[in-house]
Order: C-alpha cells, then structure tokens, then sequence
C-alpha cells in the first residue's frame, strides 16, 4: 500500500481484492463478507451491504470468513458462509 492510500483510507491493512458477481445488468462487488458497490447498468445505486461487528472503541472487526460458497449462474447469483470475530 503506498502512502497516499494511508492517508486516504487511514490504515496499511491490505484489502482483498474484489469478486465482481454480476447477473444482467445488476453487478455487486464481494469483498471480506461485503456486497460493495452495487450497480445497475454499472451505475452505483448502493455503497454496500454489510455485516458490521464494532468493539468499544467502535473499530471495526474483520470477521472470519469460513464455508464459503459463491454460485454464479447466467440469471442468478448467490453468497452464503459462515463468520466469526473473536475480541476482547
């Protein structure tokens, strides 16, 4: 991560780099649990949908992601998995 990244996104956590999931002209992209970005005729319609799990301080927990299944199809699409955050 360089150092114009930190300081626009204020950490050096490296994030994963997105699944686009796509049916029609609705795409989404996947990212640590995360539906970001989401679009109709590729134009952004919502930011995100997501699981958030604070801590006292209100940072933000990266969940463990297990049994992931992703499943694309020509007219569907579909994320299931199990997380978990372990903390003080």
């Amino acid at each position: 991560m360089t150092a114009d990244a930190f300081l626009l996104y204020g950490t050096r956590a490296v994030e994963a780099a997105p699944l686009r999931l796509r049916v029609g002209v609705l795409s989404a992209d996947f990212v640590n649990g995360n539906l970001r970005t989401i679009r109709h005729c590729d134009t952004e319609v919502l930011r995100a949908i997501a699981y958030i799990v604070r801590d006292r301080d209100w940072g933000t927990y990266e969940p463990a992601l297990t049994d992931l299944v992703i499943d694309q199809g020509a007219d569907t699409f579909s994320v299931s998995y199990s997380a978990s955050c372990v903390g003080p």
